[in-house]
């Protein structure tokens, strides 16, 4: 992974002297000599950050998956003879003394199930440590692979393939240092235009500017980065609010809406999968009435339709009752039927 010297790591390397490989390595084998600790503060280095996480606090409330959670309770929580009284507080362990009301299997379930907890518990925050070393030393995930093959191979003895890996870091480092010159001021101080001390002056300065502009372009970036999540967080709201106010509209006038919503809602993410995500709030509300316009088709197919009334009602049409008179066709049959029913009064 050799670099062109106008672009400069994002930090020197520090020479590796172990890793892990099958074994935990000694607390002594990762620190760094004086002389090779930068300037200034002290800054911690990935191996031994690495080591913090995973050697154990003893200032920390954590326990881990060997121990058993009787004996770490029994020193850290006083006993109380009424506690039994009492009902046991479900947000903390199980005291010792619940543990010991418990059966033998209910007990030994419980203590496993508190181990394993606390065993990926530690994982977690080996993990969590890891990750905020890297990101607030800005390590890619690239470099921080090829420093784990560097110290793989140094544990192994592969001298050659540690030699190779970190041979092109090595010099890089010595010419941003003034120490070892680049091939054009070589040339130079060959050539007698130059000196040997203002040549490595030149290589010192040329490094220190190509670092200050590579945090430069870093900032600018991550100034970039955050104005475009702003941006889409604007973009989203204008969206949502724009929609929103629609279907109120939509609310106002439809009574039936209520009804309506569900199926409107699994329509609009049929609209968007064939059209694509709204690209302005005009497109999204395009897509809402889309899906409402489907919505309404959809009920409309499943609804009854009704049949319209005759507006003068035709005596002719109606079927006449069981064992009912027929109704008289002349004045002698309309005679007679009022002379029968005078006769029932």
């Amino acid at each position: 992974m050799a670099e062109d010297s106008s672009s400069l790591a994002t930090s020197t390397p520090e020479p590796v002297t172990t890793a892990h490989e099958g074994t935990t390595p000694a607390t002594s084998d990762v620190t760094a000599s004086p002389s090779e600790a930068p300037k200034g503060e002290p800054k911690e280095s990935l191996l031994e950050a690495v080591m913090r996480a995973v050697k154990p606090d003893d200032s920390e409330d954590g326990r881990s998956a060997e121990t058993s959670p009787t004996s770490d309770r029994a020193s850290s929580e006083p006993s109380s003879a009424h506690e039994g009284d009492k009902a046991p507080d479900l947000s903390n362990d199980p005291s010792p003394e619940e543990l010991a009301s418990y059966k033998k299997g209910t007990r030994d379930r419980i203590e496993r199930l508190l181990g394993e907890r606390n065993h990926f518990r530690a994982e977690a925050q080996v993990t969590q440590t890891l990750r905020n070393f890297l990101v607030s030393n800005d390590i890619a995930r690239e470099d921080f692979q090829l420093t784990l093959d560097l110290a793989a191979a140094m544990r192994r003895g592969d001298f050659r393939a540690f030699l190779e890996g970190v041979g092109p870091y090595v010099q890089l480092a010595t010419q941003a240092l003034g120490l070892t010159l680049p091939p054009d001021l070589q040339n130079e101080v060959h050539a007698g235009r130059m000196t040997a001390d203002m040549a490595g002056q030149v290589s010192r300065d040329r490094y220190a500017r190509a670092l200050s502009d590579q945090r430069a372009t870093r900032a600018t970036q991550v100034m970039s980065d955050q104005q475009t999540l702003a941006q889409q967080a604007h973009f989203a709201q204008s969206i949502e609010q724009t929609v929103h106010a629609w279907e109120n509209s939509i609310r106002q006038t439809d009574p039936d809406y209520a009804r309506k919503e569900e199926t409107v809602r699994n329509f609009l993410w049929a609209v968007v999968n064939e059209q694509g995500a709204p690209r302005s709030p005009e497109h999204a509300v395009q897509i809402a009435q889309e899906a409402y316009a489907r919505a309404n088709r959809t009920f409309q197919h499943f609804a009854p339709v009704p049949r319209a009334t005759q507006r003068v009602p035709s005596s002719a049409q109606r079927s006449a009752a069981p064992g009912a008179r027929p109704e008289p066709k002349s004045m002698m049959e309309a005679a007679l039927l009022g002379l029968e029913r005078a006769r029932r009064a």
